[in-house]
Order: C-alpha cells, then structure tokens, then sequence
C-alpha cells in the first residue's frame, strides 16, 4: 500500500454526511479521524471493525472501499459499496459515483460507465462519456458530454473541451479526444501511444497544436516512454510565448526517466531564475519522483530544497524520511509521516 495515496481520501471520502445510526456515525467518524491523522494501520483496524459492526452504513461502506483501494484490493472495495446502495436511499447517487471510481482503480472501463451513468450525476456522465471516446463512440460521448455540461463550473469546462474537440473539422483533432479521455481514465500508456502520430500530423493552423505538443511529451515522459517523449518534442519547433522554460524542463524530465540524473539535475538548475518558481518547483519534485529508484541523490538534491507534497513524496521515495518529514508542508501526508511513516 502507497501510504502517500492517503491524500486521495479527501476527495473518496468528500460528501459523507454520517447521518443514520448513531453509532454506526460515530464508528466511521473516529475511524476517518484515523486515517486524516495519517494513522493507516489504525484506520484500517478501525473500519474493519465498524464493518463487522455496521456493514452496509454508507459512510462506513465508504471509507472501508477507500481502505480496501489502498490494499490494493479493488474487488472488495466494489463489494462494500454494492452492499450499501440497498439502503442508501437518496445518497444511492453518491455510492455509484464511488462504484465508478473504484472501477477506474481496476481497469473495468464497462462498470466505470455503468455506474457513472447509473448516478444520473454530471461527474458520472463525464466519465461514461470519456467511456465512449476510449471506445470510438463519439456520437455516444457527444450526447453525454452535452447533459454533463449543463452543470456548470469545472465539470462544463472539461464537457466543453471535449466538445470542442469532438467539433472539429479535422478528424485528427477529433482524435485527440479519445487520447484525452484514456489519460483521465487511467489508461496512461496507451493515451501516450495513441496519441504521437496524430500530434506529429496536426495542422499548423490548429492553434494548440504547440501547447499539445508540449503538454503531451511531458506526460510521455512520466510515464517513461522517452521515445515517444523525445519525438513529440522535437516536433515543437517554437514553444508557446513564454513557455521555452517548460521545453527545457521537459527535456530534463525525459533525462531523469532515463535515469541520467547528472544531466536531469544540470538542466533543472539552469532554470533557475528563468522559470516561475512554482512552475520550476512541480518540475523538480516531478523529475525528482522519476529519478529517485535509479538516483536517490539526484532526487534528493531536485527535491531537497522544496516544501511540498510531491517534494516529501519523492523524498521518501529514496529512503530518506527525515528529509521528507522536513519537506512536508503539514496536512495529511505531514501527519503520516509524523506518525512514523
């Protein structure tokens, strides 16, 4: 289990209202109170108790199937939620949002869309329309994308981009969103992929052809395929105005997947100055999580310097918990690691 996972529970655990039996709300509020502390292991003990206790209560039901996510066990956490929709009542929306989520930790894209759109929530006919676009179904996911729009805020913003995409004129823009979508569905490999020939074939006239380019060798490079990294940003002649900085991070980032930390490190330093400082932190400590297997010194000098989440994370990705706790900036993750993680 990735402890620095814990800091997911914010958004699993968002909405519980611990209404229903008394003790069954109290149970899941000193085991949520656990686990907010960075206390894991109590938290586990203590949902798994409430569970014995209270099974089916939705907040309890909850926070177990985040527990059972983090044990890497994505089947029981679905079964805990199946258990609790029986009683939900009208939280059932809330429950196979939760279903749909931890259908994305297994991989399971037809249960995603099933209990995405079984929700009737906007967020749900997102992810069931991002369904349809990693499937081909654009007309399917044009429809959904069109209900989930009419929520507003962040939710018709992502409806919106897509949308745009989807309306485009040139089949290949169009089919930047099925790589969109495989990237927000988890299917990060296979986004990266699919999605290098068609950037390469843009047209110039495409106004984002650039930002696309540059955007997308930085998540190639996350995911170590350096390739196809490399290839995507030699094809980004000029960077967008202001932006040359985060060609150069990229080019650092594709050096640190390639465990050549010297180089990594060199180039990250010599933005220094020329790069905004929140821009070029979030590079560092993403370089630095990349480095820290084959490097930890390179990961500690990249991250060393920052306080930040991701900084404390690739930190204690080299084995050096003091320096990640120095690292911390409080919060959950602060909490673990005070806790001894």
């Amino acid at each position: 289990m990735n402890p620095l996972l814990i800091g997911a529970a914010l958004a699993f655990l968002h909405g519980c209202s611990l209404f229903g039996d008394d003790k069954a709300k109290e149970a899941a509020a000193q085991a949520e109170a656990r686990l907010m502390a960075g206390d894991l292991p109590g938290a586990a003990d203590a949902y798994d108790q409430a569970v014995a206790e209270y099974g089916a209560q939705v907040d309890v039901a909850t926070g177990a199937a985040f527990m059972a996510l983090q044990r890497g066990r994505p089947a029981d956490a679905d079964r805990l939620l199946a258990q609790a929709e029986e009683d939900a009542g009208e939280r059932l929306p809330e429950v196979k949002m939760r279903r749909a989520l931890v259908a994305i930790e297994a991989g399971d894209l037809e249960a995603v869309k099933a209990h995405g759109m079984a929700s009737g929530l906007p967020a749900g006919q997102l992810l069931a329309a991002e369904v349809a676009l990693a499937d081909g179904e654009r007309e399917e996911a044009r429809g959904l994308l069109q209900q989930a729009r009419t929520a507003g805020g962040a939710i018709a913003e992502l409806a919106d981009d897509y949308l745009d995409l989807l309306d485009d004129e040139d089949p290949l823009v169009a089919g930047l969103s099925e790589a969109q979508a495989l990237w927000a569905l988890g299917l990060r490999k296979v986004a990266v992929k699919s999605v290098e020939e068609v950037l390469l074939n843009l047209p110039d006239s495409f106004e984002e052809r650039d930002e696309q380019l540059l955007i997308w060798s930085g998540r190639a490079a996350t995911e170590r395929e350096t390739d196809i990294a490399r290839s995507l940003l030699d094809g980004l002649i000029f960077a967008p105005e202001g932006q040359q900085w985060r060609k150069i991070a990229t080019s650092a980032l594709i050096a640190c997947a390639d465990g050549d930390g010297a180089t990594c490190v060199s180039t990250l330093v010599s933005l220094e100055g020329q790069a905004p400082e929140d821009g070029l932190a979030d590079a560092r400590a993403t370089a630095a999580l990349l480095i820290a297997a084959d490097d930890p010194e390179a990961a500690r000098k990249l991250a060393g310097p920052y306080v930040s989440s991701a900084a404390a994370r690739a930190l204690l990705e080299t084995g050096d918990r003091s320096s990640a706790r120095e690292s911390s900036p409080g919060g959950v993750i602060g909490s673990f690691l005070e806790a001894g993680g």
